[in-house]
């Protein structure tokens, strides 16, 4: 229990600071829309780019503040059409990453008064972060709503400890 509590209390330390992402992925993409009598499953890829986003976690008190945004583009196969359709990721994770922040057993917990978030923390060194986030949500896919299902992989760099 002790040897447990000292690990998170050191992740505790060495996340405080401002993070920039560096990279966006997803893992396990699914669509899934029914339209009239149909339902539709596809795999889908995001990607980002245009990265001005930066996590502050901050110490005392436990504060995580999220700025900036970044693009998201989504591509897959549909009834075996192409699409691509593009996303800031304010529409996925903004309410996510805001709030009091804390870590239990290499998971990033993160509240407000609204929401709860777990999210799994794949590395953290002093210079790389690195967060994996379950995504279940409705969006707008072209003008059809769609539910999307999906690991959002970040990786963050380091700016400021």
């Amino acid at each position: 229990m002790n040897d447990e509590l000292s690990i998170e209390k050191s992740l505790e330390g060495l996340i405080i600071g401002e993070w920039s992402i560096t990279n966006f992925s997803s893992e396990n993409a699914v669509l899934t829309s029914d339209t009239l009598d149909k339902k539709t499953t596809t795999n889908v890829k995001n990607s980002g780019s245009d990265y001005d986003f930066i996590l502050n976690f901050k110490e005392d008190p436990k504060q995580l503040t999220a700025t900036g945004d970044f693009a998201i583009t989504m591509t897959g196969d549909s009834d075996a059409s192409p699409f691509l359709n593009s996303f800031k990721c304010t529409d996925f994770l903004h309410e996510l990453l805001i709030g009091d922040w804390g870590i239990i057993n290499s998971n990033l917990y993160i509240s407000t008064d609204d929401v709860h978030a777990s999210i799994l923390i794949v590395d953290l060194t002093d210079t790389q972060l690195k967060l994996n986030i379950e995504i279940d949500q409705t969006i707008d896919n072209n003008g059809t709503d769609a539910n999307l299902n999906s690991i959002f992989c970040l990786t963050f760099t380091r700016t400021k400890q």
